[in-house]
């Protein structure tokens, strides 16, 4: 048999099994309605606070939308520091190279003398 009619037949058979209990019918009674109440008193506090949640959602999106731009601005800046650092890295070691030639050319001339 497939998944479904043994699901049906289990089903089938649990139910038979609790409405053959008196005991058994009044406690799934029993549940049910305070099922049913919570499901009350959830959708009355929904309800009655939905503008206060509406506002609180707003608020938080709100907020994440300014730490994503305060972010997105780190970000660039640190994108323009990195660049800027690197062009400065480029032109201290060209300028080393030119030192160190220069010293060398000193140094020959010093030795050709």
């Amino acid at each position: 048999m497939s998944k479904k009619k043994w699901g049906l037949i289990i089903a089938g058979a649990t139910i038979a099994v609790v409405l053959s209990k008196r005991e058994w019918r009044e406690r799934v009674c029993k549940e049910v309605k305070g099922v049913k109440q919570q499901a009350d008193d959830v959708y009355v506090f929904i309800r009655d606070n939905r503008e206060n949640m509406v506002a609180q959602a707003k608020e938080a999106i709100e907020d994440v939308n300014h730490l994503w731009k305060d972010i997105s601005d780190d970000v660039k800046t640190l994108t323009r520091t990195a660049s800027h650092m690197r062009e400065t890295s480029e032109e201290a070691i060209q300028a080393a190279k030119e030192a160190a030639d220069e010293i060398k050319l000193l140094k020959k001339q010093r030795e050709d003398e």
